[in-house]
């Protein structure tokens, strides 16, 4: 056991070592922890509105339960790893029993939970106002932490078992589908009876008695709005009292599971492996490398020279489950529910989507093209090499936002002669954004921290913003408050000529040999 906590400590230590590698780490770290420091204070300093207590409840309860069942779908239906790969070798071929290897698992835990919470709870003294003072926030982030220790725990029982009693994973799917879809049964009777009100059957829904009972993500909500009360001794401490016997009853299942589950564990090590190379240096993963490929024959028309890569990547997305193709269609129905639940405006809506979007075209199978060598034998100019790399992805990330844009714009009875707008808008920042990606490999190259990557990418995507941005002004000058689709046409003819700057730009990342690396 000594040895495990030796591990430990010096896993995180290299981490923070890792921080600070270098000039521009170390001022990237500083700048990011300061910033995230100053954020969490100034959300306290500041004053806020305050928000009713309905509203303070349906907010917890939905971003519990929209993250917790997003996280549970994500980790029953891919197959990822429990260990990293230096992880599993160490552990497997050292001299360490069973039960050692799973108390590691279950110590290394908590700090995931932990972080995992407050990127959960970072957003809260924003959405709740003066309702969270600093000493509740921390107790909420506590409570927070034991719902992903939960859910963490659950996954890596239900892995190992899965690994002896082939088809035990598949089965825990299917209960938690069940779980997931009895939920939904009772919102849409809730919205049945509130004559088809989503408002009025979100805030039945997340405030009824029963709700408060549900496992784990009723606990949760009911241990954080009894705090935020002041119902300490009938809501508090039985709903949290729930989580820690759960987290309890999780570990104990854990730590005396008796699979055999080394082999299993350090095969999928290496799919672990690379998601968090791609992390690294991408900012994201991408989907592909942890998605489960399908086990049929498909076929597309095969383009040559640079629209080769173009074809390659149109072949792997038939070959990847619908799940896969169309998250950002499932998130975005996600976010069109959560704005009606909160009565949100629709321009808030629209901007949750293109974001949601926008930011999930990071984890594209692009990404990896530009660390592949046969790329860069394809006879054929960089230019063409950087415009069909990205095709797919910007197309298919075109697609999905505007059909969630259409659907969000359809149930908030947007009038159809916007929704072309809405569209347009969304596209022309798409590809903008897409080619400002691209350009940060160019300046920066792929090998770079991930931190330095996503730093970069959002000074990128801001500055190249510009010109639009100056367009808008002289339109507002010339013209007033401008029609809609005039703004959306003109947003999108300088933003694709931006686009073009950059691709142009970005030519030369294709004749950098060390990307292959």
């Amino acid at each position: 056991m000594q040895a495990i906590m030796f591990l430990l400590g010096k896993a995180y230590s290299h981490k923070l070592k890792r921080a600070f590698s270098s000039v521009l780490s170390s001022v990237i770290t500083i700048l990011g922890v300061g910033g995230i420091g100053l954020t969490i204070f100034m959300a306290f300093r500041t004053q806020r509105p305050l928000m009713q207590g309905t509203n303070v409840e349906m907010i917890l309860a939905g971003i519990v339960l929209m993250i917790g069942l997003l996280l549970y779908n994500t980790f029953l239906s891919r197959d990822t790893g429990i260990l990293t790969m230096a992880d599993a070798t160490y552990l497997f071929t050292g001299p360490f029993e069973r039960r050692t290897v799973l108390a590691y698992i279950l110590i290394s835990t908590a700090p995931g939970a932990a972080l995992t919470g407050f990127f959960m709870s970072f957003y809260l003294p924003y959405l709740l106002g003066p309702a969270l003072t600093f000493s509740r926030f921390l107790i909420i982030l506590l409570i927070i932490s034991l719902l992903f220790g939960c859910i963490y725990l659950s996954y890596y029982y239900i892995y190992i078992v899965d690994t002896e009693k082939t088809g035990f994973k598949k089965k825990a799917k299917y209960v938690f589908f069940a779980f997931a879809g009895l939920l939904v049964l009772a919102f849409v009777i809730m919205m049945l009876a509130n004559g088809l009100s989503v408002k009025s059957a979100g805030e039945m829904f997340f405030t009824h008695w029963w709700y408060n009972y549900v496992p784990l993500f009723g606990w949760t909500k009911w241990a954080i709005s009894s705090l935020l009360s002041g119902n300490l001794l009938s809501g508090f401490l039985p709903a949290t009292s729930l989580l820690v016997f759960a987290n309890v009853a999780f570990s104990i299942a854990l730590y005396n599971v008796k699979a055999d589950f080394y082999e299993k564990a350090l095969e999928d090590s290496v799919n672990l492996q690379k998601m968090l190379e791609d992390v690294k240096a991408n900012g994201s993963a991408d989907a592909r490398s942890v998605a489960k490929l399908k086990n049929k024959a498909s076929s597309v028309r095969y383009y040559e020279g640079a629209a080769a890569i173009f074809s390659r990547q149109m072949l792997e997305n038939k070959k990847v489950s619908i799940t896969a193709n169309m998250r950002e269609i499932f998130l975005g129905v996600i976010y069109v529910v959560v704005g009606k639940v909160f009565g949100l405006e629709f321009s808030f809506v629209f901007v949750m989507l293109s974001f949601g979007a926008l930011s999930m075209s990071m984890g594209d199978a692009w990404h990896r093209d530009f660390k592949k060598p046969y790329v860069y034998l394809i006879p054929a100019s960089s230019f063409q090499k950087v415009i069909f790399s990205v095709l797919p992805g910007l197309l298919k990330n075109i697609i999905s936002g505007g059909i969630t844009i259409t659907i969000g714009a359809l149930a908030f009875k947007i009038h159809p002669s916007l929704i072309l707008s809405y569209v347009i808008i969304y596209a022309s920042f798409s590809i903008l954004f897409i080619f400002a990606e691209v350009f940060t490999y160019r300046i920066i190259g792929i090998g770079a921290n991930a931190v330095a990557v996503t730093f970069m990418r959002m000074l990128f995507v801001i500055a190249t913003c510009i010109p639009a941005l100056i367009v808008l002004l002289v339109i507002m000058v010339l013209y007033g408050t401008p029609d809609l689709l005039l703004l959306a046409l003109s947003l999108f003819g300088v933003n694709l000529l931006s686009s073009a700057l950059l691709a142009f730009l970005s030519k030369g990342i294709f004749e950098k040999s060390e990307l292959m690396s």
